[in-house]
């Protein structure tokens, strides 16, 4: 559902987290005028009077993207190159084609929320932006859907969530790592023989004729528990989790003990139980207020690179 004031993603609710504290503060109402959600200083929206009384069945958009998404799509443009361009609300099918001989392509019927292309149009990067709603198992299953059918087109999937909020630093800087990297490996996730997920190998020399082509750090340990219960590894908690563990825990001898005991554990903790509620309900009030007590003690929740200890 969209929220009913600024369009962002909101679940079952009809307004979304942000909006609904400015209704608790009593910025936004349900007007009892025109009965809809809008702010106190906006005029009120009432049925237009050419309708003569008639519902339609299809209508106009007040938009095409949402307040939020609007602001993205603005720092993503200024973070591109010269001769990009940007593209909001694309269908998978416009940019992406299946190769077999299926009569229906339904799964290519979802909308990604801006693409990035080079001059001549060609499809280079996907960019999604995610709220904590991304989070709910059916729209983690969706999103995992996209990203496989874009690893196999050999176009990546690069993620922004709204927790964060618009770091036009980092976008810039995420999008011309992303830029850089490419032409990036296709990774089989789908095949007529149902064959496991096997990586399309692709040699150094062939990598290496792209003009643009950077050799790319290998990353170090995720955070696993933490990168499960919050659903992405590059977000303001886990990037606080992981300063914790790379400045603090690091530094000692029984804190590298501890976080080696971490990694030898955690990876079967979360394929066992990754995928259950209550793994992540128990984990996550605990971690909420370890993240908490580490930001009040001025452990930063900004973009971060792992150390390498």
């Amino acid at each position: 559902m969209k929220c009913k004031v600024c369009g962002a993603e909101s679940g079952k609710y009809p307004l979304c987290r942000a909006c609904n504290i400015k209704k608790e503060k009593g910025e936004i109402v349900k007007c009892n005028k025109c009965g809809n959600w809008h702010s106190i200083v906006a005029p009120c929206i009432f049925p237009n009077p050419n309708n003569n009384g008639r519902d339609f069945v299809y209508e106009s958009k007040n938009v095409l993207i949402s307040r939020s998404e609007q602001e993205y799509f603005k720092s993503i443009v200024n973070s591109l190159p010269t001769g990009y361009h940007v593209f909001p609300q694309v269908n998978l099918a416009s940019f992406i084609i299946k190769n077999d001989d299926s009569p229906f392509h339904n799964e290519l019927f979802r909308n990604i929320d801006f693409l990035i292309t080079d001059e001549n149009f060609k499809p280079l990067i996907v960019i999604e932006i995610n709220d904590q709603t991304h989070l709910n198992s059916d729209r983690k299953e969706r999103d995992e859907k996209v990203k496989n059918i874009c690893d196999e087109a050999g176009i990546p999937v690069v993620k922004f969530w709204t927790s964060y909020g618009v770091n036009g630093a980092y976008i810039k800087t995420k999008i011309n790592e992303t830029i850089s990297s490419l032409p990036i490996a296709r990774v089989h996730h789908f095949s007529q023989s149902e064959k496991k997920p096997q990586v399309t190998t692709i040699t150094p020399s062939e990598t290496q004729q792209h003009p643009s082509y950077i050799p790319q750090r290998k990353r170090s340990n995720g955070c696993y528990v933490a990168t499960c219960v919050y659903g992405s590894y590059d977000c303001p908690e886990v990037w606080t989790l992981r300063r914790f563990r790379d400045n603090t825990l690091g530094s000692t001898w029984y804190g590298r003990a501890f976080i080696r005991t971490y990694y030898a554990i955690s990876p079967t903790l979360v394929k066992w139980f990754g995928n259950t509620t209550w793994f992540k309900k128990m984990w996550k009030g605990t971690l909420d207020r370890m993240v908490k007590k580490l930001e009040k003690n001025g452990v930063e929740n900004t973009p971060y690179e792992d150390k390498h200890w």
